[in-house]
């Protein structure tokens, strides 16, 4: 069968096109596979998403519950059906998208990639990690990939991660263009930097709901070539907001001290809270009631990791914040490796 025939789009990073590529052949290294060849006993083949079937590749990304959940979701935003085919080769050769939108067409090619890159991303975390997230939180991470990838396409796309987790109809962006909407839409101002190739930076921010009395924190993780690395998203207890900066710095600080793999770089630490940067650095003294998280953030700068916390302003910042805001409306913490 050929299976490169509409495949290499790239509108999505390389090594996801690839791992595509090799679960439409049925490569993979699923469970099913492992157990036939001896590196694990037939014992367990089962698939950890709904242990009730041999984890094989089609089981996997097509069959099994679980993941039908979030084929269906997509599908069913759109107001659509749809009958699972045989097996994940035939699913990419019928999928399609509503319409024959130029800007809609690439983003359900796509999104057929990220689909079945989140599904394994999953997996692996549940086989190696005994972590797992929800379907509502993988639906959220669906989008927010795919937000950050529509970024590399040069299309003059109008929306942000925030508003297309809110509101995915607005990826009818291009039909709404050939309906009169003037084709001068501004493109959205990339002023993010990249570190050097040396370092990896966290852009954090935190949001706050004076009315609810909800506070959240969120970030991501980049290297020198702007991949996403890692990212957090997370409800926190009420506080003033340059507080919440300050638990924002904390928690993008952890998760890179808990990954050893991590601390081959130096790390920057980027917030838009002034206050919370002076604190961090002890430029400026804090509040008491900060006092012990400040004092982990002081540790592990002096541990000669080369740990940077710097001021950047908000317009460098829209991932973090759309991420920061996401997390009003959770109920724990999401983080995701990518």
């Amino acid at each position: 069968m050929n299976v490169s025939k509409g495949l290499w789009r790239n509108l999505v990073p390389h090594r996801i096109e690839v791992f595509v590529w090799l679960a439409l052949l049925g490569k993979v290294n699923s469970k099913e596979k492992l157990a036939r060849i001896g590196i694990i006993p037939q014992s367990e083949n089962y698939c950890v998403l709904c242990n009730e079937a041999t984890e094989s590749c089609d089981h996997l990304f097509i069959h099994c519950h679980f993941s039908r959940g979030l084929w269906n979701w997509w599908i069913g935003l759109w107001g659509l059906c749809w009958v699972s085919p045989s097996s994940t080769y035939e699913a990419f050769k019928q999928w399609s998208g509503p319409t024959h939108g130029k800007f809609l067409n690439k983003i359900w090619t796509a999104i057929f990639f990220i689909i079945i890159w989140t599904i394994w991303r999953e997996r692996n975390s549940r086989c190696f990690e005994n972590k797992s997230s929800s379907i509502a939180q993988l639906q959220t991470l669906i989008l927010l990939r795919l937000s950050w990838w529509i970024n590399g396409w040069g299309d003059s796309f109008p929306y942000n991660s925030d508003d297309i987790i809110r509101n995915p109809h607005c990826l009818r962006w291009d039909e709404r263009l050939s309906k009169g909407t003037p084709r001068t839409l501004p493109k959205i101002p990339n002023t993010w930097s990249p570190p050097s190739s040396t370092t990896l930076k966290w852009n954090v921010d935190a949001s706050l709901n004076p009315i609810e009395k909800r506070s959240s924190i969120g970030g991501v993780l980049r290297d020198c070539h702007g991949t996403f690395m890692c990212l957090f998203s997370s409800p926190i207890p009420p506080v003033e907001i340059n507080h919440a900066e300050v638990l924002a710095i904390h928690r993008a600080i952890k998760i890179f001290m808990a990954h050893e793999h991590l601390h081959q770089y130096k790390l920057v630490v980027k917030s838009d809270s002034d206050n919370a940067v002076k604190w961090c650095s002890n430029l400026k003294p804090g509040p008491w009631n900060l006092t012990f998280i400040l004092n982990y953030i002081d540790m592990a700068r002096k541990k000669g990791m080369g740990i940077d916390i710097t001021y950047k302003g908000r317009e460098s910042n829209t991932v973090a914040d759309a991420l920061a805001r996401q997390g009003l409306r959770r109920q724990d913490e999401f983080v995701a490796w990518l």
